[in-house]
């Protein structure tokens, strides 16, 4: 066998009528050999099974070995390995005169053993600690499927639980897997309602289930979407989280009617503000504290144009301030009316507007007739008809 070969490893297991268990100590033998770099080795067994003491000591003398290294494979001592196999080792060496031999410590409390034994406990005791999944609060964007963000698109293709809202649109389901859970909670005003505190539960369970869950919401949802609720009620289950802004109506759906909501010597600041109430959808009067700025941008407010032009105007907004309210916005269906804080709410009432609309409220709403680009549109003669 040459001169690597003169030395040899014998690693001698106990034997058991389990194979498994034999099986284990041949395993550890092949790897000893080749972690150790060990060109010879050989498994044996004290009993039981085979190959015998003598039989793997024969063995390896066969292949060349002059010197044995025996290793029980045992980690502490006692009788077998201090007994036993020293006497079943010299009655095999008595057979092979010429071949030297020696029988290495057992394991017992050797550092690498306390290595391994806090590893495997460690690991036991992680295994035994609850794998959460993870939420992922995501902006689905203001409609159109292509202002859906990468992150957003790559999340909805790995989820294992979708809970969506009524403005996401359901194109973008289709790009999840197919066995994946979808759970519709909108809300729609006047409509049925899928309770908070449920959707927050939802979550929870789903992501306590290890689960990756996606809450896909319209727009973005830290903006009037209560994703700040829902990473509060997560926080304080413990369960992980991640924030996934998207594109909200508030800034596509005014661009995609051809109204920038800051333009230089027209509008240098920016509200955005809803005209409902939390909870029961309401009309709020808080919007008179964002009079100061040069637009205003109202969500949730179609319903309630009318109080919002006379709070305005109370507020000391001229009642010849344009007013855009733009229907679907970013949709092929995208319906964008104009008028002023003395007209809107009669236009509206007339085109049967109804939510989801975006208001706009400000001197950059008479750009749209230069910038106009995209939706349907309806003649300023049509809009003004009814003011009359």
């Amino acid at each position: 066998m040459g001169a690597t070969c003169m030395t040899a490893i014998l690693v001698v297991g106990h034997g058991s009528r389990r194979e498994e268990a034999n099986e284990d100590v041949r395993l550890a033998a092949l790897r000893i050999g080749e972690r150790g770099k060990f060109p010879l080795v050989v498994a044996a067994f004290l009993e039981i099974a085979g190959p015998t003491i003598a039989e793997g000591y024969a063995q390896l003398v066969a292949a060349g070995a002059r010197h044995i290294i025996i290793h029980p494979y045992f980690l502490s001592p006692g009788r077998h390995t201090r007994g036993d196999i020293p006497v079943e080792v010299k009655a095999a060496a008595n057979c092979h005169p010429d071949v030297t031999y020696q029988i290495t410590e057992p394991l017992a409390a050797h550092q690498l053993v306390i290595d391994a034994s806090i590893e495997r406990i460690r690991t036991t005791v992680d295994a035994a600690v609850p794998r959460f999944g993870k939420v992922y609060l995501v902006g689905a964007g203001p409609g159109d499927p292509g202002l859906l963000t990468l992150k957003a698109l790559r999340l909805i293709q790995q989820a294992d639980t979708i809970v969506y809202d009524y403005l996401v649109d359901p194109e973008l389901l289709d790009h999840a897997l197919p066995q994946v859970e979808r759970i519709y909670v909108g809300k729609v005003g006047g409509g049925k309602q899928t309770a908070q505190e449920q959707i927050n539960r939802l979550l929870i369970e789903r992501a306590r289930s290890g689960k990756l869950v996606v809450r896909l919401k319209g727009g973005d949802p830290f903006l009037f979407g209560r994703g700040g609720e829902e990473a509060l009620a997560l926080r304080q289950a413990d369960i992980p989280f991640e924030i996934v802004p998207g594109v909200s109506s508030a800034l596509a759906a005014p661009a995609y009617a051809g109204i920038p909501l800051t333009h230089r010597g027209l509008s240098s600041s920016v509200a955005i503000i809803t005209a409902a109430r939390a909870g029961d959808g309401e009309f709020t009067t808080e919007l008179q504290h964002a009079i100061a700025a040069d637009t205003l941008v109202i969500l949730m407010g179609v319903a309630h144009v009318r109080r919002i032009a006379v709070a305005l105007t109370a507020a000391g907004r001229s009642t010849d301030t344009p007013v855009a309210v733009i229907r679907w916005g970013t949709y092929e269906t995208q319906q964008t009316v104009c008028g002023t804080l003395l007209n809107i709410a009669d236009i509206v009432e007339r085109e049967r507007l109804r939510a989801p609309a975006v208001i706009v409220v400000g001197q950059v709403v008479n750009l749209r007739h230069q910038l106009e680009w995209f939706g349907k549109a309806f003649s300023h003669e049509e809009q003004m008809e009814v003011a009359a």
